[in-house]
């Protein structure tokens, strides 16, 4: 069994305002870790942390990118298990994104979708959940289409809790 980490956020950004006012929701953004120590994981979101645009396929850590930048930016972090096999799968998906990074941009477009509850999944477009979502659908079983999904839709899961304060806290001990 291999774990991964769902990584649930809250700025104060205006993206981050524009979000919570399509889903109503604390949580605003969400990423995808295949390690506790969160050195790397994986969303959509802005390729320069500094700027809002451009935005698509990235990775950062949980002390780097946007949230080096705003180290008391809260998180929550849910921890759980994957097989070996989904992990190979994981893998095969996430080095996809990896090597045409460049050709995947944010679904802004998806954003009023997922308020008026249209499936939308375009194209090499993603959401950061829905991203999440993408590359989770043969693990976690949502009862709506991957660009439907938000942040809060991954409390659902019997995930495990194992953190929740500011990025800038945070420190992984292995249980």
């Amino acid at each position: 069994m291999n774990n991964y980490y769902i990584v649930l956020s809250h700025s104060n950004t205006l993206m981050a305002r524009v979000v919570r006012i399509f889903t109503g929701a604390y949580w605003n953004h969400t990423s995808l870790a295949l390690s506790g120590e969160l050195n790397e994981f994986y969303s959509f979101g802005r390729k320069n942390p500094r700027l809002l645009f451009p935005a698509g396929f990235i990775s950062e850590g949980v002390h780097t990118g946007y949230f080096g930048l705003k180290p008391k930016t809260k998180i929550a972090v849910y921890e759980a298990q994957m097989t070996d096999e989904e992990y190979g799968d994981m893998l095969t998906k996430l080095d996809e994104f990896r090597l045409k990074r460049n050709q995947y941009r944010y679904n802004l477009l998806g954003l009023p979708a997922i308020q008026g509850n249209i499936a939308w999944g375009r194209r090499k477009h993603y959401t950061c959940s829905g991203f999440v979502a993408y590359c989770m659908r043969d693990i976690l079983k949502f009862n709506k289409h991957y660009s439907l999904v938000k942040p809060e839709d991954f409390m659902m899961f019997d995930f495990e809790k194992i953190y929740e304060g500011t990025a800038g806290d945070y420190h992984y001990e292995k249980q």
